[in-house]
């Protein structure tokens, strides 16, 4: 094989004389080997996951590759643009409505084409974060792909069932091995995270044969959970948190209080937000002050008394 980076416009649909497309990067080892494809910016409020997978695409060298990896670092551009979870065009949130249909709005035809692009691939990784406000910091583990998240190296391992409608889970269902990084977001320690998802990825190939040397470790303590719960304000308002980004992975007392929600207007504590479980094991957090409206992601929390050793 003659190792190659070669990069591909594919076509989805026409709007308004504008053609929309997807941009796949593919780049070939110099040795055969599975095929792998990564997917970032399906959410495009978490630019975290598209940056990653650039990066990943330019720090390999295709002479040291064996197999494929075919990568999209931008699977929704409309979203990634308007840095909103849903496409701004049709309200449609991409990662809920996979296989999509080449016949549908303009987010089920992106998702038909990146079902074409994620057909026949031995393993998959999407690519996720926080949103624009919160940081998360947590891996899936799912059996067809756990070898995956174990080396990928974040200390919280996730087993859960994929979302109906998400691209893992169409994956899974046509026999391809995945995992889910939520890595980053928020605005905080851009350049850790960054360096951790690109790490982990390396990581992965390393233990899928993908690139030379050996997998480094597991961190100590690497635990799976089964549980995880998101806290979802009912009220808007101002969220008073003293759980960020520097607290995820400390184990918190069950009660204890994470967040507050107060009227801008009037002061008023209208909600408060505390921990679930004991122990509780903080993944998602919020910075000191943010701005939440009914259902937002406030704060995510692990079941520590299921955790189990990765």
């Amino acid at each position: 094989m003659t190792a190659a980076h070669t990069v591909e416009q594919v076509p989805v649909t026409t709007l308004a004389g504008h053609l929309l497309e997807l941009t796949v990067h593919t780049l070939r080892g110099a040795a055969p080997g599975p095929r792998l494809v990564l997917f970032g910016g399906i959410h495009g409020d978490e630019p975290m996951g598209s940056e990653t997978v650039r990066r990943i695409v330019e720090t390999i060298d295709t002479a040291e590759l064996s197999g494929t990896i075919v990568a999209v670092p931008v699977a929704n551009p409309y979203a990634l643009q308007a840095l909103t979870r849903n496409t701004p065009i049709d309200g449609v949130n991409l990662n809920r409505i996979f296989p999509g249909t080449r016949t549908g709005t303009v987010t089920e035809q992106v998702a038909a084409v990146l079902c074409e692009i994620l057909s026949g691939a031995d393993h998959f990784i999407d690519f996720h974060s926080g949103g624009i406000l919160a940081t998360v910091d947590y891996a899936y583990i799912h059996d067809a792909g756990a070898e995956m998240s174990r080396a990928f190296g974040c200390s919280v391992l996730y087993k859960g069932k994929p979302y109906p409608g998400s691209a893992t889970g169409w994956a899974l269902e046509q026999g391809i091995a995945c995992m889910v990084s939520e890595l980053g977001g928020g605005g905080q320690r851009i350049e850790e995270f960054l360096d951790r998802g690109i790490g982990g990825t390396l990581n992965v190939l390393r233990a899928l044969g993908m690139l030379p040397g050996a997998p480094v470790p597991p961190p100590p303590g690497q635990v799976v959970v089964e549980t995880l719960t998101v806290l979802r304000p009912t009220v808007g308002g101002t969220m008073l948190s003293s759980y960020g980004a520097a607290q995820i992975g400390e184990r918190i007392p069950k009660g204890t209080v994470l967040a507050r929600i107060v009227s801008p207007f009037t002061s008023e504590e209208l909600e408060v937000l505390t921990a679930p479980y004991e122990p509780s094991i903080l993944v998602l957090g919020r910075e000191p002050l943010t701005n939440v409206t009914p259902g937002d992601y406030g704060l995510m929390l692990a079941d520590g008394s299921t955790a189990k050793p990765a």
